[in-house]
């Protein structure tokens, strides 16, 4: 009497792993004492090294086979395996943006091809909506996060936020002055606060002074420029002078008449070059026509 030896092809088992997970030897899977001598089959039937690599190999049933001497039958077990999909959060990104920028949606900064869905966090671990107004919002590192599902792991990825603050100009401003009104400061004509730094433009387009001098200023639309750190844009405000003549009533003048002359009128006394339009008053504070009549 001989007697061969029972082929052991161990106990089924059943194991998931991450698409990202190292390769795994599908043997020590494999419950109870299973014979080494054992080969392995894909799904599908095809012939199988018996090291799974979760990146490339599919998911299914990999039998293990032990082939009995006879007498004896073969023996088989399996190795049942899942794969879960790894999130994708992206790849880092950046952010330069000026405090007057538009409002940024984060995720679109993101690099690659990231999975929606997933959760963002604020520099400082608060919580953040990905909607970022440059305004008020804080610069610094937004992380976003995609949970995984077992046994893979949560995937993370930045978004690098500088900001610049934005310069300012004021707002629009306007003045009317007499040709004989002292200087004036323009930057004092322009509304809110802006910043000091900025440089001015006469109405030709020439650079001057803030100093406007009424007596020899050209009026019109003096602009206020101040110069914005890149990426903010450069911000303007003007301020519109007017001039008003000094009126001129000219010189004093006299004259001697007889009784007999002719009605003549004052103006023609007055010395200089006095503006027309203006009006006469006689000895007493009466108002009179400007033409002197002795009869």
């Amino acid at each position: 009497v001989s007697v061969s030896q029972l082929p052991n092809a161990g106990v089924d088992g059943d194991i998931t792993l991450c698409a990202i997970d190292a390769v795994l030897a599908l043997y020590g899977e494999l419950g109870g004492s299973p014979d080494a001598t054992g080969t392995w089959t894909a799904p599908g039937g095809s012939a199988h090294s018996g090291t799974f690599d979760p990146a490339f190999d599919p998911a299914g049933t990999y039998t293990y086979t032990v082939t009995g001497a006879a007498p004896c039958p073969s023996d088989a077990s399996i190795v049942t395996v899942a794969v879960e999909t790894p999130p994708n959060a992206g790849s880092n990104g950046a952010l330069s943006l000026c405090s007057s920028s538009a409002v940024e949606d984060l995720f679109a900064a993101l690099n690659g091809t990231p999975d929606a869905g997933g959760t963002w966090s604020a520099p400082g671990g608060g919580s953040s909506d990905g909607s970022l107004d440059p305004s008020i919002a804080q610069a610094g590192s937004y992380v976003y996060t995609v949970n995984g599902t077992t046994p893979c792991p949560s995937a993370t990825a930045q978004i690098d936020v500088t900001i610049t603050a934005a310069v300012d100009a004021g707002s629009d401003g306007a003045i009317l002055l007499c040709s004989a009104s002292p200087a004036i400061d323009l930057f004092a004509y322009l509304n809110g606060t802006p910043d000091p730094s900025g440089t001015w433009t006469a109405p030709g387009g020439g650079a001057v002074t803030s100093a406007f001098d009424p007596a020899t200023g050209t009026p019109g639309t003096y602009v206020y420029t101040v110069v914005g750190t890149a990426p903010c844009p450069n911000a303007s405000a003007a301020v519109l002078v007017n001039v008003t003549s000094n009126p001129d009533a000219g010189l004093p003048g006299d004259v001697t008449l007889c009784v007999s002359d002719a009605p003549f009128p004052f103006l023609d006394l007055l010395g200089g070059a006095p503006d027309d339009g203006g009006a006469w008053v006689s000895p007493g504070g009466v108002a009179h026509t400007g033409t002197f009549d002795r009869s």
